[in-house]
Order: structure tokens, then sequence, then C-alpha cells
């Protein structure tokens, strides 16, 4: 979790995989709820957008674009 002065926090996930990682329904629907239970249970009133740091980064389809706000990838950490 990053929570920034600009009033957005970012929610991050980490996901390993040998390829692009494919954000599935069931998983999409897991994240819907992680989003809503933070902000249930820290009341907050900021924005909260979904960061994912992956191996190769994400396969677009309706679920990434829909719920994710940003991606990196590991090559970020070594530049």
């Amino acid at each position: 979790m990053v929570d920034r002065r600009d009033r957005i926090i970012n929610l991050c996930e980490t996901k390993f995989s040998d390829g692009e990682y494919t954000i599935q329904k069931s998983y999409a629907d897991n994240l819907q709820n992680k989003v809503t239970a933070f902000k249930t249970e820290t009341n907050t009133k900021k924005a909260c957008f979904l960061t994912f740091f992956t191996t190769f980064g994400l396969k677009t389809n309706k679920y990434s674009r829909s719920l994710v706000k940003n991606e990196l990838t590991l090559a970020v950490l070594f530049e």
C-alpha cells in the first residue's frame, strides 16, 4: 500500500508468472472484494487504485482494464 499526498492510495498486488499474468473472473471478483474491504475497514475517503507488480506484465482483458490502474514489471526494479 502506498498512501500518497494527492489523496490516492495505491493498493499493490504482486504476482509471479512465467508469462503475462491473466486476471480471470473469479480472481477479479476477489480483487474487487479486497478493495471494498480495505475501504470499509479503513473508512478512507481517498481514491484507491489497484497497482500490479508482475514478472512479465498483465494480459489485457476486460478484468485488467476495469480493475488495474497501474502496472509494473520486475524490470523496473533493475533499471
